[in-house]
């Protein structure tokens, strides 16, 4: 007996070292090559550890496809059978169930809050894949893909995938604009016939007035496909007939019910309508009147949906400028110039007009040049033939909400207000460019490289016109504005920043530039100081400047 207990103890103890080393061998295999070791191998910090895997998880981040998150013990149903199936996994989740949980930093937290926020969007839109870049002070800290680019080829989103950006091509061309104008080649106050002669003096009333306002949005159909009109008018009709049908059967349904009841009614109580029927009767009234009342909200919900004007399924390719201009100035102006604001992409394709007469080149020539300038080196023309690498796909949603490839277009009616190609992270390094500029001040001997514009330049292109939005904001030149305002104490206020979105067929988008407040380079450093938020989805019809502002104060209180 005594032989026995003591060989049964030698057998446990060896199995116990055996364990031991084997699960020592597991950990070393899974630790970042460059990770110091310390004489606890179980002693791994948390961090380290999840830094070393975080390039593996950018795409991932999206409901119902997360990798295996230690932090938050949260993982998809593949992702759980790739734990339990992985030696690796396996490995990840003994070091973090043998060390004490570490502080998230600052950076973590601000991340995960923006992951949720960004996860929420795109649930509610529907969206397949989003991307986004957040840069501090100059510098990129975080850059994710969320979802998919292409469905059907079951590619991932990266912050290097390439996407409609939409109207922020405006603060682009804008860009080319003021470098022209402080060049002294382009006068901001000049008519648009001293650019374009061939562009037909404008009247309101009979009245001959400078041109300012923006045109109605009609279509010229010598150069826009009657074909495609046609189908587009008829797939609308198609789809109001469903829903006015929708609406109708619940009406036509109580309308049956009323009139049989009504009618043993009348042949039991000889023609007396009953207590019931009269019920019955008010109650269909009421229904009617609803059905009536969403019927007019959704026709009028249909006639301001913006895109379901034919301009944006233009498919036929304008050689010039002036093929584009033909679209509409010969329309009639909304009102008359000085008396309102509306928002136009149009206006945009008379601005790339005056550039190629200021310039003396083709506009698509001026832009590009610019890009290489800045640095954008994915930024492009949104042309369909050319191989774009990491280009996204479309996407729209129909009537019943299916996902959709989105319909084939060409942008090339529209450069300068709407027609580029570009990602996150060139748009990031453009809003730096934009804050570098609007800091930069040569007279306090910090700063030896100028900014791409003047510093009053910049205060120009980003001061809110009076009259073209609420509270402190608006549109400036090129870029959405709003300046520091507050009503009331604790209260709504106006935060200062500067920003641009941008709808498309198939994309929606989002440049905002929040710079740091009170700034001065005696107190705060080389700029550029503050916060560049760039959001793009491959999903039309997505509001992102809420979130974009939201994220971009989170990341503003990072230390």
């Amino acid at each position: 007996m005594l032989f026995g207990i003591v060989g049964t103890a030698a057998a446990l103890g060896m199995g116990s070292a055996l364990c031991k080393s084997q699960g020592e061998d597991i950990i070393d295999k899974d630790l970042p090559p460059n990770s110091p070791k310390a004489s606890t191998k179980t002693s791994v910090s948390v961090e380290e550890l999840l830094d070393s895997q975080e390039i593996h998880s950018v795409g991932r981040d999206v409901a119902g496809t997360e990798k295996y998150d230690p932090r938050t013990q949260e993982s998809s149903e593949e992702d759980t059978a790739n734990v339990q199936n992985s030696p690796k996994a396996f490995s990840t989740a003994a070091i973090i169930g043998s060390v004490q949980k570490e502080k998230l930093s600052d950076l973590q937290k601000t991340v995960r809050k923006s992951r949720q926020l960004l996860k929420r969007v795109m649930e509610e839109a529907g969206a397949p894949g989003l991307v986004i870049s957040v840069s501090v002070d100059g510098k990129t800290v975080w850059a994710d893909g969320f979802g998919f680019a292409d469905l059907e080829n079951h590619v991932r989103c990266s912050p290097d995938t390439v996407m409609r950006i939409a109207s922020i091509s405006k603060p682009l061309t804008m860009t080319a604009v003021a470098k022209l104008w402080e060049a002294g080649k382009l006068d901001l106050d000049a008519p648009i016939q001293k650019y374009i002669p061939s562009f037909p003096v404008k009247t309101y009333n009979g009245e001959e007035v400078r041109h300012k306002g923006r045109y109605k949005n009609k279509e010229n159909v010598n150069k826009v496909s009657k074909k495609a009109i046609e189908e587009k008018d008829e797939t609308n009709e198609k789809i109001q007939d469903e829903k006015a049908v929708a609406i109708s059967a619940e009406e036509v349904k109580s309308e049956k019910e009323f009139s049989d009841n009504k009618q043993n009614g009348d042949e039991k109580n000889g023609n007396c309508i009953s207590v019931t029927d009269r019920k019955r009767m008010e109650l269909y009234k009421i229904i009617r009147a609803k059905a009536n009342k969403r019927r007019k909200m959704i026709e009028k919900a249909e006639e301001e949906n913006e895109f379901n004007m034919e301009e944006y399924y233009i498919k036929e390719e304008f050689d010039t400028i002036q093929e584009a201009l033909e679209l509409f100035q010969n329309d009639e102006l909304f009102f008359k110039p000085g008396s309102g604001y509306h928002y136009t992409t149009h206006g945009w394709t008379v601005v790339s007009g005056v550039v190629e007469a200021a310039s003396g080149k083709p506009f698509t020539e001026v832009i590009t040049g610019l890009f290489y300038v800045l640095g954008m080196d994915n930024t492009y023309l949104d042309k369909n033939n050319p191989i774009i690498y990491n280009r996204s796909r479309n996407y729209v949603r129909d009537v019943h909400g299916k996902l959709m490839n989105a319909a084939y277009i060409d942008n090339s009616y529209k450069w300068a207000g709407g027609g580029f190609l570009s990602t996150v992270h060139d748009l990031s390094k453009f809003g730096n460019i934009m804050l570098y500029a609007s800091q930069h001040n040569s007279d306090d001997g910090t700063q030896s490289v100028p900014g791409i514009l003047k510093v009053s330049t910049m205060r120009d292109l980003w001061t809110p016109v009076k009259g073209t939005g609420p509270l402190g904001s608006g549109y400036g030149m090129g870029w959405g504005a709003a300046e520091d305002k507050y009503l009331c104490g604790f209260c709504r206020s106006s935060r200062r920043h500067a920003s641009h979105s941008g709808g498309a067929v198939g994309a929606s988008s989002c440049l905002l530039v929040l710079p740091k407040q009170d700034y001065s380079s005696k107190e705060h450093g080389t700029p550029p100081k503050g916060v560049v938020v760039a959001i793009i989805t491959n999903m039309q019809g997505v509001r992102l400047k809420n979130e974009a502002l939201q994220i971009a104060k989170l990341f503003e209180n990072i230390q």
